[in-house]
C-alpha cells in the first residue's frame, strides 16, 4: 500500500473518531444542562422557603 493510501485511512479514521467524540459530547452536554436546571430549581426553593 502506498503513503499515500495510508495518510487517507488515517485522516478517515481520525474524522471518524472526531465525529464521534462530539455526538458523545453534546449528548453529555444535555444531561448535564438538565441536572444544572434540576439542582438550581432546589436551590431557589429551598432559598424561598427561608
Amino acid at each position: 500500500m502506498s503513503i499515500v493510501g495510508i495518510l487517507l485511512i488515517t485522516i478517515a479514521v481520525l474524522a471518524g473518531i472526531d465525529v464521534v467524540m462530539y455526538l458523545v459530547l453534546s449528548v453529555v452536554d444535555r444531561h448535564w444542562e438538565k441536572r444544572f436546571e434540576k439542582e438550581e430549581d432546589k436551590n431557589n426553593e429551598s432559598s424561598d422557603s427561608l
